[in-house]
């Protein structure tokens, strides 16, 4: 099966899953509003139209016998005790009827509510035969009354019987999509899963393969790694083979006692520069040799090896008329070798030297400065500053030149300091004003008994 392949079936395994939990999540979600709008409705309509209709029907009960007994007393002082009954009869007739009726109860509630109104016409005939003191016609109003309060009682017992009935069927159906609910996320769940272990499987067989490829591609960079490592030693070998012969020559010259000041200064820069140049190399090689590692034990003091710096490019800076400064408030050493911190603040220099060219004031700094643990330096200029619209950790980027770039480099300078810098567990940054830049590195302070 093809790589191409073996991807769209894993997508298609892995979007199945997330379908199937999908589905499952929204049945279930489903399922959980019918169950809750049935116990809604049972909480919310049901079981307070059960408990009105039943309190209606025991008030109904209780102010016939009230009547019954106030007939047989002559009326009295029960007169009081009838009114109070027919406003618990009414108060909970009224609670009633502002609850939803189901379609089953609305027959049932018609019959009552005719029946009910006989009732209230009945009770005010029997008070009102009472008042009086018409005893035949309260009788006669309370013969009435049993019977229309009778089919009262019944209207009201179907409305219940109504209402249970509803009851009843919403409890089935709670209990009927309970039991769906847990069938089909069971179902869906079984279906995720199983898709699940296929993904799994088809992964692991993928992973085996990537880490076979993995190692295989090892070994050819290793390999490649020693042939490129014996390639850039033999081009260290030969490149330092003439500058050794240049430094020598160099050296003849600044000790040759028949040549001017000027011209022995001079051949003494250049020899002092083709050291630096071949330290520089000797560094960056045995950098790559370590595989872009610091190298264990090794240290520097930045602030000889930004003398050693500032000696080398300071005919540049005369050839662009700067001035070239060294301020060392820190004599400590840093874990890096001098070769590497040279390229670093070289590049730095260098950089600084190409901007501070055609400026109104040229001049160019490097710092050194104890930060506890760390060792800071800073090498600043009066340049223009960065372009609008760069980032400042762009810069130090592979292959990274902005708008406005000067010199005819490939954008590797600060990408360099940036990876030897970070390779020694130190930091990098730059901070831009209208004055110039400030680029600046840190490097872990070495304790005592490091080497050079």
């Amino acid at each position: 099966m093809s790589l191409q392949r073996v991807d769209g079936v894993l997508v298609a395994c892995f979007a199945a899953v997330v379908a199937t939990f999908v589905a499952a999540t929204v049945y279930t979600q489903h399922r959980t509003r019918e169950i809750e709008g049935a116990a809604l409705t049972i909480q919310g309509d049901a079981a307070p139209s059960i408990r009105h209709l039943a309190n209606a029907r025991a008030e109904l009960r209780r102010l016939q016998l009230l009547i019954h007994r106030a007939v047989a007393d002559g009326g009295g002082n029960r007169t009081l005790e009838i009114e109070s009954g027919r406003a618990l009869l009414d108060s909970e007739l009224s609670a009633y009827r502002r609850l939803p009726l189901f379609a089953s109860e609305a027959v049932a509630w018609q019959r009552a509510e005719a029946s009910l109104a006989h009732v209230n016409d009945d009770v005010g005939a029997v008070l009102d035969g009472l008042r009086r003191g018409d005893e035949p016609a309260a009788l006669t109003a309370r013969d009435l009354l049993d019977s229309d309060s009778e089919e009262a009682g019944r209207a009201l017992s179907a409305g219940i019987d109504a209402n249970v009935a509803a009851a009843s069927g919403l409890a089935g159906r709670i209990g009927t999509s309970r039991r769906r609910g847990a069938i089909w996320a069971v179902e869906l769940d079984a279906v995720g899963v199983l898709l699940a272990i296929f993904a799994a499987t088809l992964a692991l067989r993928i992973s085996h393969a990537h880490a076979r490829a993995v190692e295989e591609l090892q070994h050819v960079a290793e390999r490649k790694a020693g042939e490129l490592e014996a390639f850039a030693t033999r081009m260290a070998h030969d490149i330092r083979n003439p500058l050794t012969t240049a430094k020598l020559a160099f050296d003849d010259l600044a000790r040759n006692p028949s040549l001017e000041d000027k011209p022995r200064r001079s051949a003494a820069r250049g020899s002092r520069a083709i050291a630096h140049a071949v330290e520089v190399i000797e560094g960056l090689l045995n950098f790559a040799r370590a595989g872009a590692r610091a190298e264990p034990g090794v240290t520097s003091a930045p602030s000889a090896v930004a003398d050693e710096v500032a000696a080398v490019l300071r005919a540049r800076a005369e050839q662009v008329s700067a001035e070239l400064q060294v301020a060392a408030r820190s004599s400590a050493r840093v874990m890096c070798g001098p070769g590497m911190l040279a390229s670093v603040i070289g590049n730095l220099v260098s950089n600084a030297l190409t901007y501070v060219d055609g400026a109104t004031a040229r001049r160019v700094g490097i710092e050194i400065d104890d930060q506890g643990a760390e060792v800071r330096v800073t090498v600043s200029d009066t340049g223009p500053g960065l372009p609008p619209g760069v980032e400042p950790a762009a810069l130090f980027q592979p292959y990274m030149r902005g708008p406005g770039a000067r010199g005819r480099g490939l954008g590797l300078g600060l990408a360099t300091v940036s990876r030897i810098v970070e390779a020694h567990h130190g930091r990098v940054g730059v901070d831009s004003t209208a004055a110039g830049c400030r680029f600046w590195f840190t490097l872990p302070r070495a304790s005592d008994g490091g080497s050079r």
